[in-house]
């Protein structure tokens, strides 16, 4: 939420808001141009004149007060900036942190769900985690044969018909190559 700076927090802090100088003068010249364009006015030429030339003294003169009064503005709105986003990095942190904490368990709940599924493929008869796995797609099949024992792979791949069964030794095959290449 931006806080909007008022012209009462400016007051109670003791500094002009930016832009006030600046505002001020060009309300003077603003009026005296009126002054000097109104039908009927009683000021002579020369007063009027002088007083634009005063105006513009005035306005120059405070030129340099307004510029430091804007940058110091500015550097204090840049260290609320700031200090909001270190805020928002903070709670990002910490949403981090718990996706990391979740993120981990959801692992450690995969992993032994794929080691109790394992298990069962590896107490079932072969024909029948055949028929199972011939059922299933290729990559999980694959998956299921790659983490049995070899004894209880190869019983399994026996049963199976045996295109399917090259199939899926084939996709073992190329996974083990890729982990032994990837390391």
């Amino acid at each position: 939420m931006v806080k909007r700076a008022t012209r009462r927090n400016h007051i109670a802090n003791g500094q002009p808001r930016p832009g006030d100088m600046l505002r001020h003068c060009v309300a003077g010249l603003v009026l005296l141009a009126g002054l000097m364009l109104a039908p009927g006015a009683s000021l002579a030429e020369e007063d009027t004149v002088s007083g634009a030339e005063d105006a513009l003294r005035y306005c120059t003169a405070i030129s340099d007060e307004a510029s430091e009064a804007r940058a110091a503005w500015q550097a204090q709105a840049l260290v609320e900036i700031e200090a909001r986003i270190e805020a928002q990095l903070e709670t990002l942190a910490r949403k981090r942190a718990e996706y990391e904490i979740w993120l981990e368990r959801r692992e450690a709940f995969l992993r032994r769900a794929e080691e109790g599924v394992i298990d069962i493929y590896a107490r079932m008869r072969p024909d029948a985690a055949a028929a199972q796995l011939a059922a299933m797609d290729n990559e999980t099949a694959s998956a299921v044969i790659a983490k049995l024992n070899p004894r209880q792979a190869s019983a399994i791949l026996n049963e199976m018909e045996p295109g399917r069964a090259a199939l899926l030794t084939r996709t073992v095959a190329g996974s083990a190559l890729k982990q032994e290449n990837a390391l």
